[in-house]
């Protein structure tokens, strides 16, 4: 099996300003450990993916970036113009791995999510491949650990088999992220996963999944296929993405495909949507307060601290998110983080405050 690991490194991880910045997202900063997530997700497929058959899609502003993490050659990188989030850049990977190589399968990753026990995560990878060669589009479904209202969610269906302790299932449908009772209840029935947004496939069955649902843009892909390796290849490129459209795989295709399955994941997975993700990976105090860096708390409850740089006190307060990085500091209400982007937007349009983004 030509097994290949696809790991997708764009997004503006405005989520986790101010350690994440325009220039450096949080899938290159280092979140939680010695290492980016972007380092982190390269090394935990590198078992079954080694670096030779890892492609890194990505816009073209993080090229020096990924070469001096990862020290990557050219054929590693695939290169956005711009970003049209995740259908598009899964075309385009599919397309350059259908050159290199007509059996190649893809592993699509995200680069910023965290993932623990190895093995499981491994393990289940490799059922997913074995269900790719027989011609299904394989997504992972994680066991919800709680009513979350942040993640769409997979309705699993009969089992399709199962191995090492793992199961495969029909998917009987993609729902959205959910409200709070909608979430509660799915719970409760049972029969839901969370939609991870990693991916199993053959490159050729992604195509012509293309094709049949994003049949212009397949015809794009087609196009610029023509040019890869020739002198013609940048420009065909730009004119690629100045057309595609800007739409998710998850709604450009798998919720219309009926070659869907999904394999039950059986180890631990985040994808570290807001600063409060760091409780479920930092070890607290007694007083419910999480901290990276340097902190001292007195009379502090339920508070999360990120620091890189000096120290951060607090004092006879509780439920704030408190995040200190080069020249900005966040000091937030635990329950207003949803407001984050609103509150980047006047950031933005703020003179005194240019340059902080």
């Amino acid at each position: 099996m030509s097994l290949y690991a696809v790991i997708l490194c764009g997004g503006r991880g405005e989520r986790f300003w101010p350690k994440s910045r325009r220039a450096l997202p949080k899938q290159f900063i280092k979140m939680i450990g010695d290492r980016s997530m972007t380092q982190e997700t390269s090394e935990r497929i590198t078992r079954l993916c080694p670096q030779d058959r890892q492609v890194f899609v990505a816009p073209v502003r993080f090229g020096p970036t990924l070469r001096r993490q990862l020290r990557l050659k050219a054929r590693n990188l695939v290169f956005e113009p711009m970003g049209r989030n995740t259908a598009p850049a899964i075309g385009l990977a599919a397309t350059y791995l259908a050159r290199r190589d007509p059996d190649a399968t893809m592993v699509v990753l995200p680069a910023d999510h965290l993932i623990d026990n190895r093995a499981a995560f491994l393990r289940a990878v490799r059922l997913a491949a074995r269900l790719a060669q027989d011609g299904l589009l394989v997504t992972f479904g994680i066991p919800p650990a709680r009513p979350d209202t942040g993640y769409g969610y997979i309705q699993l269906g009969d089992a399709i088999v199962g191995n090492e302790g793992l199961s495969a299932h029909r998917v009987l449908g993609f729902r959205e992220k959910p409200d709070a009772a909608t979430a509660a209840r799915y719970l409760a029935e049972g029969g839901y996963a969370w939609n991870s947004g990693m991916f199993v496939w053959r490159a050729d069955v992604i195509l012509a999944a293309f094709r049949e649902f994003l049949p212009e843009f397949h015809r794009a892909l087609g196009q610029f296929g023509a040019t890869i390796d020739t002198g013609k290849e940048k420009a065909a490129l730009d004119r690629l993405y100045r057309k595609a459209p800007s739409v998710s795989i998850d709604y450009a295709i798998m919720e219309k495909a009926r070659n869907i399955a999904a394999v039950r994941g059986s180890f631990d997975w985040d994808d570290v949507g807001s600063w409060l993700a760091l409780e479920r990976h930092v070890k607290g105090d007694q007083d419910g307060n999480v901290a990276q860096g340097k902190c001292v708390t007195r009379d502090a409850l339920r508070c999360i601290v990120d620091t890189d740089c000096g120290a951060v006190a607090l004092l006879g307060v509780k439920d704030l998110v408190v995040v200190r990085s080069g020249d900005a500091v966040l000091v937030a209400h635990r329950e207003a983080l949803a407001g984050l982007k609103d509150l980047l937007a006047l950031i933005a349009g703020r003179k005194e405050t240019k340059g902080l983004l």
